[in-house]
């Protein structure tokens, strides 16, 4: 990764491997460095990461955590242009955790586009739409999907507690 800004250069770079898809479930989360990260990120900076590439949308998800409400309109966005298993869970997860079921057109978008692309999130998307009492259609969601979102739910709810 060259040509990095500051912004990736302290929020996405030392991060982003520990926490794209669902590595956040297997791996050691730095939830310290990350609550500190998070806290000296402005809400402008945290809407540039959504709207980037991969690897900084990644990590722009999960700063959202904690002040979804504030940044709801950049967050859907993003999940609804995310294209597949490396943002998406994060992407998902966030928007469950802060908005509940004002995520779930955006949720519902991202289905339909992963089932006609096979980007391979639909089943963890479809088991966090379940979570919403949303009926997804066109895949089917194991309790491995539903752990999942359980996990990535604690990785959340502890990274909001930073802002």
């Amino acid at each position: 990764m060259s040509g990095l800004t500051d912004l990736e250069q302290r929020c996405v770079l030392p991060f982003y491997l520990k926490m794209m898809g669902l590595n956040a479930l297997s791996r050691d989360v730095p939830f310290d460095t990350l609550r500190e990260v998070a806290r000296g990120t402005t809400d402008d900076e945290v809407a540039e990461l959504l709207a980037s590439q991969w690897r900084p949308r990644v990590m722009g998800a999960w700063l959202a955590s904690g002040r979804t409400q504030r940044l709801e309109a950049a967050l859907l966005r993003s999940l609804e242009t995310s294209l597949g298993t490396l943002t998406a869970p994060p992407l998902a997860t966030v928007a469950l955790h802060g908005l509940g079921g004002k995520a779930v057109p955006s949720l519902e978008t991202y289905l339909r586009l992963d089932l006609e692309s096979g980007w391979g999130s639909a089943s963890f998307v479809a088991a966090v739409l379940e979570r919403l009492d949303a009926a997804p259609t066109g895949v089917t969601v194991d309790d491995q999907d539903r752990r999942a979102v359980d996990g990535m739910l604690i990785v959340a709810s502890c990274l909001a507690e930073a802002v």
